[in-house]
This record gives structure tokens, sequence and C-alpha cells, in this order.
């Protein structure tokens, strides 16, 4: 673990990263976790059952989620080089962000693949978190999509939602951040301390 994150972890209050709440939208203005989230039996169960219900609605879901996602947080849509600039109207017909947001949602099929075997959905997370770091993206923004992925699915199981479902996809966001955090914070550790001629070959990768 690097010696990093521990002390950015250490100034934050224990909490959780999205309250749990049933009928207003869920928000992402929460401090970071200080211990791992963990995930229960029934929570597995709940997630893996309500997935199954949104397979057919998937890329809907996902264009949904990065579009509110860049109105609330304009920085971030300024890091997707293809969406910089482009208004709600034009990201809701952008055939770009159809086939990003298709990627994202499945990665979370991937995940979801993996709730029962941690070891290889903490691997799945660290890989994604340290490419992130040179995608440009900043530790913060990985806090900002799990609450937008949570609002935008409701709709889809709107016969369904109840405070449980949302309770265990908010935990399921939160071990997603925690763990990839994790890995972006120390990645940036052993960043600092590479020599500089192994760092630029290591950014070239």
């Amino acid at each position: 673990m690097g010696c990093k994150l521990t002390k950015a972890v250490s100034l934050k209050k224990k909490g959780s990263s999205f309250p749990q709440q049933h009928n207003g939208p869920v928000s992402s203005e929460t401090a970071y976790p200080m211990e791992r989230p963990e995930l229960t039996s029934n929570q597995i169960a709940l997630l893996t059952n309500t997935w199954n219900l949104l397979v057919e609605n998937i890329s809907r879901v996902g264009v949904i989620a990065f579009m509110n996602l860049f109105e609330t947080h304009p920085d971030v849509q300024e890091v997707f080089l293809p969406f910089k600039g482009l208004s709600q109207n034009e990201l809701r017909y952008s055939k770009e962000l159809r086939a990003h947001a298709l990627r994202v949602m499945g990665f979370v099929q991937k995940i979801m693949a993996r709730l029962n075997e941690e070891k290889k959905m903490d691997q799945l997370l660290t890989d994604l978190g340290r490419k992130h770091i040179y995608y440009g993206a900043k530790p913060e923004y990985i806090d900002w999509i799990g609450p937008q992925f949570v609002n935008a699915i409701r709709p889809s199981l709107e016969a369904h939602w109840t405070t449980e479902i949302e309770g265990a996809w908010c935990q399921l966001f939160r071990y997603v951040a925690w763990v990839m955090k994790t890995a972006m914070m120390e990645q940036h550790s052993e960043s600092d301390q590479l020599p500089l001629q192994n760092l630029h070959t290591q950014t070239q990768l």
C-alpha cells in the first residue's frame, strides 16, 4: 500500500461515498471511505438479480449516466476529447458517446461476473485504476460516476426499486471507487519515485 494513500485517507472522515435514500437522486458530495467497503451476500444477490433486468437497456443507461456526469461536472467532459465542447443535445445523439457508454457498461458486466471472486474483481479494478492515470483522470472523477450510474438505472428498475437495492448499488460503487482510487494513488506514488528517464519511458507505453 502506498503511504500517500494512507495519508490522504486519514485526513477524511469515515463515511460512505453516497447516502442511501429512496426518493431523491444519489449525491456524490460525501467523504471517501476510510475503510475498505465490503459487499454482503444479500447485496451480491440483489445486484445480480437487478443487473439481469438491466441488460437490455445497458447502452441507454450508460449514455444517461455520462450525460448527467458531464452536466454536473463539465470539467470531466473536457477530459474526453471526442466530447469536448459538445452540447447536451449533441451528446444525446453522439455515436462516440454511445460507443464509450457500451464499453463502460461492458466493464460493469465484467465486474458483475466477478462479484463472488474478490481477488479477480480487485485485479480488474486495480488495472483499470492504473490505466486512468494515463487517461488524465483525477481520483475524484471515480467517485462521481457511481451516483450518476445509480440515478440512471433507477427509472429502468422503477417497479422493483427499494432502499435495499439502492444501497446495494451504492455499496458496489463505493467498492469500485475505493479499489480504483487505491490503485491510482499507488501509481502516483510509484511514479514519483521513478528516475526521470524511466518515468518518461513508462508514460509512453
